[in-house]
């Protein structure tokens, strides 16, 4: 088996980062509790996240809480949370979860200013972000140093296969649940040996007691909150990947399923014998999951337009870069001169319509009869993929903040140039290990 030492060494912050990271919270905290004094605002400030828990990695960002007392309405907390956090991060942005927080740069660490609620274990949250200081306190009471080496060899891993994340353009495994299956199995080799032999579904508690069933593909009921699923995010596609990345691991093990660093990286162009063409749109200033259901709507208008007009596509990929890159691929990239255009049946009504609507030579071929339907072949006026697909974007709605921009989208040939690509190395790095013989 390998030796993990050396892999936690490049990935785990050292001492002195760890008393960096926890400089910058402190001061930030003692900015945010000056301000709470100052306006008699009845709330106080937490350091929450991996930070906190101590299962960050060298990278780690830190993540604060302003949590405010129930007497505030939901309106007044996000206002006031909004407030504190640009006081604190002048140049901060302001981002949406659930409701609007601020986010900045400290140095060469992102910070995050989260406004919620109070809450009790077993009490009824406002918002979704409440449990959050309940999960910290869960995991601090549960995990042993040990136990957090574990949690950041198994963030390396689903890092290093592209599972990693629980936004929306990932549908993954958050860090919460992966220290939750730590807890739960001890160690990351056994969460991995439990992914390798899992049948199906995961349905896991860390509580004695029948689990509450969940439309998902993983279920792990959240210790803080038996209600709540904490996996909900998990994609049926990541399970799989987690599954039999796991079982390919275990079967060989390699340091390359540690290497963080490993996924997503820009490709060049690989030539397959198809058509490849990359569609680039400006990226909007909006956040990352609000852009990506839009830029996913974009390519499965995208695979819909190519499969209606006859290009055959057979795969497609999409990423958020410093813009939206969309991949598609396709068979073909120009179309034949004629197609062929399906009619009534014979014996319908508008059956003489069809045949005096194309006889006299407006037609390459035809009227004729393909079994019990009259057909005839006509020119078709537009055949390369880049001209229909210009001229068909245009009748449809992909999202307010991408449709303004739809009409300076760029289609790339990536196979002429040396440019690299996001989207490229997504798509690549979608092939698996190789076992050996």
């Amino acid at each position: 088996m390998i030796d993990f030492a050396p892999i936690l060494k490049n990935y785990k912050p050292t001492w002195k980062q760890n008393q960096g990271l926890q400089a910058t919270a402190s001061d930030v905290m003692g900015r945010i509790n000056a301000i709470l004094k100052r306006d008699g605002i009845r709330a106080r400030s937490l350091l929450v996240g991996s930070v906190a828990k101590g299962t960050n990695l060298a990278s780690g960002d830190i993540d604060l809480f302003v949590i405010f007392s129930k007497d505030y309405s939901p309106r007044e907390m996000e206002k006031l949370g909004l407030r504190i956090g640009h006081e604190v991060l002048p140049e901060g942005r302001e981002k949406y979860a659930e409701h609007p927080y601020v986010s900045g740069q400290l140095g060469d660490r992102k910070v995050d200013i989260v406004p919620c609620f109070e809450i009790a274990p077993g009490t009824r949250i406002i918002s979704s972000v409440d449990r959050t200081p309940l999960h910290t306190d869960f995991v601090l009471k549960n995990l042993d140093p040990e136990g957090q080496d574990q949690v950041r060899l198994l963030k390396l891993f689903m890092k290093a296969i592209g599972v990693y994340g629980s936004e929306i353009k990932v549908s993954g495994f958050s860090g919460y649940v992966c220290e939750l299956l730590v807890i739960k199995y001890g160690s990351m080799l056994k969460a991995i040996e439990a992914f390798a032999t899992l049948k199906g579904k995961m349905r896991i508690s860390l509580e004695d007691g029948p689990i509450r069933e969940f439309e998902a593909p993983i279920v792990i009921i959240d210790p803080t909150d038996i209600t709540r699923n904490a996996a909900a995010a998990i994609s049926l596609e990541n399970l799989s990947r987690m599954k039999i990345n796991s079982r390919l691991f275990l079967e060989k093990p390699s340091e390359r399923y540690f290497d963080a660093e490993a996924t997503y990286f820009p490709e060049k162009y690989r030539e397959r014998g198809t058509v490849m063409r990359i569609l680039t749109i400006e990226r909007p200033d909006i956040i990352d999951d609000i852009l990506f259901s839009q830029a996913s709507r974009f390519r499965n208008i995208l695979v819909q337009i190519l499969d209606e007009e006859g290009f055959m596509p057979i795969s497609s990929e999409v990423e958020l870069s410093d813009n939206i890159e969309v991949m598609v691929e396709c068979k073909l990239h120009t179309l034949p001169a004629t197609r062929v255009h399906v009619g009534p049946p014979v014996d319908a009504p508008n059956a003489m319509d069809f045949i005096r609507k194309w006889s006299g030579g407006r037609s390459v071929l035809g009227p004729y009869v393909c079994g019990d339907r009259l057909c005839t072949d006509i020119p078709v006026e537009m055949r390369e993929l880049e001209v229909v697909v210009r001229d068909r974007i245009k009748g449809f709605t992909i999202g307010k903040n991408i449709d303004r921009l739809k009409e300076n989208m760029k289609i790339i040939d990536p196979s002429k140039g040396s440019d690299k690509f996001l989207v490229l190395g997504k798509f690549y790095n979608r092939v698996l290990p190789v076992l050996p013989p």
